[in-house]
């Protein structure tokens, strides 16, 4: 059985040191720029640097984050930025961009690509698509169970890195937008503010509670207790979070998780973890108290911290007991030394070093001629005396062999010059031993480029798109005529199997009175391996209805995999969560699977629209916006879920809009709670919408608006619909103009 790599964080220079004294095989860190860490200390270009020369002195490795999504302007200078850090041997980089994957694989050959759990992949499908385009290992989301990761793995053959300790997001990694439009501060550009750690009443409360409720708020992780399973299911990485956190965590956490991986090598059979050492992690920067994530469960309310969403804090005892043990005592290296001091001749010392992989590395160092003694001569305590002084260096002495003459006398300082000189070519060699083989970066061959034409003449306003949660939506916007597309959530057609038929009979219709309308199914953001039986029910309801529908809308990788596994001949459009920040990604986007429309990023303000490809742009003018999507529910945090399991063996199969959560300020915020997939939406507290901005958005001459409704009833929908195409004023409604302005930071 392999032993997995426990990989550590580092915010800082101290973290790195820390991690590599407590035994990390891997660190983590992040750069003056791209990481999803924005406000962690980070390394300069220098540290990024000298990092990877110390760990490769160690043996170890270093992974840099580029897991944040980039604008064009931004992703012009990826190459340059990671240069420097790849001819020093990184050893790989994070990456949650389409476009960063595509520019890293063709600037960097040999440098390892690692998917971060910000991409959100939570099947084979999506990781298999990865694979193709050059990646090596995939962090999948932290909502699957270990069965899922263990099908992930078997099913693409990629190194897996899950998480094992340390702070849990409530939403899936990648599809959190709720504190980029409450303040500004995006998830996706590493400057999450965590609303999710605030308090909020929910409509299920009793009424009359008044007090702090945290719904949001997950528990800490810690999976010691169950490492043996991990282990077993062969996960090639167990990382810690962290890189906010300080070396005392860093140092404390990781030798923990060092020490029972080795136990357990050692001794499979009698394994087992101390109260003790769980008091340990639980006094840590914890909250409340610690749970073992989602590797045995879908969700649940034991996961929540409803009471207590802070740290608590650390006794000063322990933390200088960390200190003191682990951070301020730096790994050496056991040697051996052969000295030589013969008069009238040079003199001569040889460190050898026996390396884990059984290799022996030696150096000789040459100094001054030895003298005959004029008074007191030295003598082999002398020598060694200077010889363990060997602090800082990375080595101990273990053994000393001496060949000396009687009577011989040598300075003391250059005893110790000969030992530095001696040491310093030996650490050379074993960083030689250890080096990734020297990289030189060369541009690439020309590779075809995606051309994408665009059109002169500016576009009106009559092409509009609009996207329908629930069947009765979508049939009011068919009495439309210039509505031209309907995008219908796949989930609302499975749920009203009953009306199916009457619905897609009003598709044919219109489909005969105008034959460039469109009608699009659209997939869930979030597809798992256990979603199988729904997808077989969509497969079956396309085949039926297989001329009513023009195309598929996919929210994720995994839709985009999905409907090449079924190999449903249709137009295939993504989301705006299908993050297409910058040209590259929409090259990387349009070579994996050649998409008809793709959403306009919802964070990005109009100059960074006008700088994608437009006549495959769809922009949302308005609707309230996914905030979050969550494996975990309000319902069932508040003890109320009326299905006790995810695949549907009752045959519940209806989605509702029936929970808000209110906030410190009062607005409430809808939530989808969608049994067929056992997830919530939590939406914004007030729509989207961009009507003051038409004659500014058809300057950006893209491919359609889209108009998107959730819980609006048919007679606002019909007068949305009309102010939006200027048929009759807008209807008086509070909305936000999102990003549109100013964009997420």
């Amino acid at each position: 059985m392999k032993k997995p790599e426990l990989l550590a964080p580092a915010g800082n220079m101290e973290c790195f040191k820390a991690a590599i004294n407590a035994g990390a095989d891997a660190v983590y860190i992040g750069g003056q720029k791209f990481g999803a860490r924005a406000f962690a200390g980070n390394f300069t270009d220098e540290e990024v640097i000298e990092a990877i020369r110390l760990a490769h002195f160690w043996n170890k490795k270093v992974y840099l984050t580029v897991n944040t999504l980039l604008k064009d302007d931004e992703i012009r200078e990826l190459v340059s930025y990671l240069k420097p850090f790849y001819e020093a041997g990184l050893d790989a980089v994070i990456i949650q961009d389409m476009g960063v994957l595509r520019l890293c694989r063709q600037h960097f050959p040999g440098l390892s690509l690692h998917i971060s759990t910000q991409m959100t992949v939570t099947e084979s499908g999506a990781a298999n698509l990865l694979k193709e385009l050059g990646a090596e290992r995939i962090v999948p989301a932290r909502e699957l169970t270990l069965d899922e990761i263990q099908k992930l793995k078997k099913e693409s053959g990629l190194e897996i890195e899950t998480f094992i300790h340390g702070a849990m997001c409530y939403c899936y990694s990648g599809q959190c937008l709720f504190s980029s439009f409450l303040g500004g501060r995006s998830g996706n550009r590493g400057r999450c503010a965590q609303p999710c750690r605030q308090p909020y009443q929910t409509s299920l409360q009793k009424k009359g509670k008044k007090e702090e409720h945290y719904p949001l708020s997950l528990k800490d992780m810690c999976v010691l207790p169950i490492l043996p399973r991990l282990i077993a299911a062969g996960i090639d990485s167990f990382k810690i979070e962290g890189r906010m956190k300080s070396a005392e965590y860093v140092a404390g956490v990781t030798a923990m998780y060092r020490k029972y991986i080795d136990l357990y090598f050692d001794s499979p059979k009698s394994f087992q973890v101390s109260k003790e050492d769980i008091s340990f992690l639980s006094k840590l920067y914890v909250r409340s108290s610690l749970e073992q994530g989602y590797y045995d469960r879908r969700n649940g309310a034991e996961m929540v911290t409803a009471d207590k969403p802070g740290y608590a804090g650390c006794s000063d005892e322990l933390l200088k007991k960390i200190r003191e043990e682990i951070i301020n005592k730096e790994p050496e290296r056991a040697l051996s030394f052969q000295i030589t001091l013969k008069k009238e001749q040079p003199s001569l010392l040889k460190a050898v070093c026996r390396l884990k992989d059984g290799v022996i590395l030696e150096a000789t160092g040459e100094g001054i001629t030895v003298s005959p003694a004029q008074k007191r001569p030295l003598t082999c305590e002398d020598v060694k005396k200077q010889m363990l002084k060997t602090g800082g260096s990375g080595f101990y002495t273990e053994n000393i062999e001496y060949d000396i003459d009687n009577d011989i006398f040598m300075p003391v300082s250059a005893l110790n010059e000969l030992r530095r000189s001696t040491l310093d070519k030996l650490s050379a060699k074993i960083s030689a031993h250890y080096e990734v083989e020297k990289r030189v970066y060369q541009k690439p061959d020309a590779e075809r480029e995606i051309s994408y034409k665009q059109e002169n003449t500016e576009r009106i306003c009559n092409a509009i798109r609009v996207s329908a949660l629930f069947c009765n939506q979508g049939a009011e916007a068919l009495k439309k005529e210039y509505v031209s597309r309907i995008y219908l959530s796949a989930d609302a057609v499975i749920s009203e199997k009953e009306n199916v038929s009457g619905f897609f009979e009003k598709i044919r219709e219109r489909k005969q009175k105008d034959p460039s309308f469109g009608f699009y199914l659209t997939l869930p953001s979030i597809i798992r391996s256990c979603s199988q039986s729904w997808l077989e029910k969509l497969d079956q309801i396309i085949k039926d209805y297989d001329s009513c529908i023009d195309g598929i809308c996919a929210g994720s990788l995994s839709g985009i995999a999905v409907c090449q596994k079924y190999g449903w001949n249709k137009e295939l459009a993504v989301s705006a969560g299908v993050y297409v920040w910058n040209q590259e990604a929409f090259k990387e986007y349009h070579s994996l699977a050649q998409i008809c429309t793709y959403g306009a990023p919802l964070e990005c303000n109009r100059a960074n629209l006008a700088s994608l490809p437009a006549d495959q742009m769809e922009m949302m003018v308005y609707g309230r916006i996914p905030m979050m999507i969550s494996a975990n529910c309000i319902r069932k945090t508040e003890g109320i879920c009326k299905v006790q399991h995810h695949n549907n063996s009752n045959g519940f199969d209806k989605r509702s809009i029936e929970v808000t959560l209110t906030d410190r300020y009062h607005a409430e915020f809808p939530v989808l709670i969608n049994c067929m997939h056992c997830m919530n939406t939590i939406y914004n507290s007030v729509p989207l919408s961009l009507h003051n901005y038409l004659d500014e958005i058809k300057r950006l001459k893209m491919q359609a608006m889209l108009l998107s409704f959730t819980d609006e009833k048919p007679e606002m929908i019909s007068a949305l619909l009309d102010g939006f195409t200027q048929i009759r004023e807008m209807p008086d409604i509070a909305f936000t103009t999102g990003h549109y302005k100013k964009g997420a930071q």
